[in-house]
């Protein structure tokens, strides 16, 4: 019985099509990879460094925020447009956010972070704290 049934989903048009759209050369494209977007985080000897990739974000939708000591980063985006014929639409819309939890504990000078957006990358920049050296108290000798 599970075999009659199978090849007359095989023979029918709609499964034919059905199959063939999901073999197709789109599908990787139309199907959301992410979840969220990708995020490097570099060490430099004076700086912290984070870029995220948010490709065709505006301004606007972009967010850098330190909240508790956490660094919240939020970004959407993906305009819906209905006046458009669509045969595949892949560019949907997106909202995403990342947090750096705990950033204070990386002595970050907080009122000195910054952040550019460029050809579709966040980068924001967390200058380190100067490392406080041991001091050295002079022990004076009494008799």
């Amino acid at each position: 019985m599970l075999q009659r049934q199978s090849q007359r989903q095989s023979q029918s048009p709609f499964f034919r099509d059905l199959n063939d759209l999901f073999e197709s050369k789109w599908v990787p494209f139309a199907t959301p990879a992410h979840t969220t977007f990708p995020m490097d985080i570099i060490e430099r000897d004076d700086e912290f460094e984070v870029r995220v990739a948010v490709p065709g974000a505006k301004k606007e939708n972009l967010s850098v925020t330190l909240e508790k000591g956490s660094l919240h980063i939020s970004v959407s985006g993906g305009e819906k447009d209905d006046s458009e014929n669509y045969l595949l639409k892949g560019l949907k819309p997106f909202e995403f956010q990342r947090i750096i939890s705990n950033i204070n504990e990386y002595n970050v000078k907080v009122e000195e972070i910054s952040s550019i957006y460029k050809d579709g990358i966040l980068s924001i920049t967390l200058p380190k704290e100067d490392e406080e050296k041991p001091l050295s108290i002079d022990v004076e000798v009494v008799s």
